[in-house]
């Protein structure tokens, strides 16, 4: 017999809800609140004098996240979870700078999902009237909080991604795009003799210390719509799912007029299973959608999108991470 639970509207009307689990979750990694906190149980009435909020309202928030297994209760104190140790900013696995980063800026452009759709523009810059980096540019806070986490997030892939190719068939290789050089470190620790080059814009590069990498590695400030450096082997990572096709193209393009004919183009990106299961990769093109009117690809729509720029698809390899590295080959 069918559970009450189990029929179509009541499981729709539940997933309608989810957004509430995922802000509550975002508010205990804000408040710190496992840092504060262990395996052992700690009185609700400590927790919210430490995190400063008020006792009862903290008790309900907890007692609701128990039931998805983030804190275990045991009477009026609650202790962490292995799913919630990751909340700890020590923790080896922390995913709290990359909670952090995601703040009521994009919370308020979701509310223009719709508005998105029936227009084309990016839900992020119709509710603030600004493109989503430019947006963050202009207000510190948010901008270091988008870098920690996005430095955070890279250090779980940049090392499989660096892994999947043999680049000691190279020279140089460029990282495009390279941000604070997550990706670049991974593949000089690899190979050791390769020549890298960290390519991004002034401002990012602006921000780091030549110090801080290896001397295998060279810092070059500029933009891909202009002029990129020579090598003979090409990295964008988590760069190309932020533009629309009209946008990348020209990315590609501006690269395919200033690479050697017999470099490689190499793409690291959350490729999208060609299948109808859920799977993070599938929420992230929405969450690219709605922010910048970027978008996530299959292997398919990547080749086919890639190929008009210039470019002929080789091969793709798999990592252990939701990150997947495909190879191009000018054709000229």
């Amino acid at each position: 017999m069918q559970s009450n639970l189990d029929q179509p509207h009541i499981q729709l009307a539940n997933m309608s809800r989810w957004y509430v689990v995922s802000r509550a979750i975002h508010t205990v990694a804000r408040l710190g609140l496992a840092n504060h906190m262990s395996l052992q149980p700690m009185n609700i009435n400590e927790l919210a004098k430490i995190t400063g909020t008020v006792p009862e309202l903290l008790e309900r928030l907890l007692k609701f996240l128990s039931a998805y297994n983030l804190f275990k209760r045991e009477g009026d104190a609650y202790s962490l979870t292995e799913l919630s140790m990751p909340l700890r900013d020590d923790a080896p696995n922390s995913m709290r700078a990359v909670l952090n980063m995601v703040d009521e800026s994009w919370w308020q452009a979701f509310s223009r999902l719709d508005t998105s759709l029936q227009t084309g523009n990016s839900a992020f810059s119709l509710q603030h009237g600004d493109e989503f980096f430019s947006y963050i540019s202009k207000h510190p806070e948010k901008q270091t909080n988008f870098d920690k986490g996005m430095a955070r997030l890279s250090t779980f892939d940049d090392n499989e991604v660096a892994k999947a190719y043999k680049f000691s068939e190279f020279t140089r290789v460029v990282d495009l795009g390279a941000g604070r050089g997550g990706l670049i470190k991974a593949i000089a620790h690899h190979y050791p003799s390769l020549q890298l080059t960290l390519f991004d814009t002034p401002a990012v590069i602006s921000k780091l210390n030549q110090e801080d990498f290896s001397p295998q590695i060279s810092l070059a400030p500029g933009s891909f719509f202009e002029s990129i450096p020579q090598a003979d082997a090409y990295i964008f990572k988590g760069v190309l799912h932020d533009f629309n096709d009209q946008f990348m193209h020209e990315i590609l393009r501006n690269c395919y007029k200033q690479m050697p004919a017999n470099a490689s183009l190499f793409i690291a990106e959350q490729v999208m299973p060609d299948n109808n299961l859920p799977h993070p990769n599938k929420t992230m093109d929405i969450v690219m959608m709605v922010l910048l009117g970027g978008r996530q690809r299959t292997i398919e729509e990547w080749k086919s999108s890639i190929e008009p720029s210039g470019f002929s698809y080789q091969n793709s390899y798999a990592t252990n991470t939701l990150f997947t590295l495909m190879h191009f080959k000018p054709k000229k």
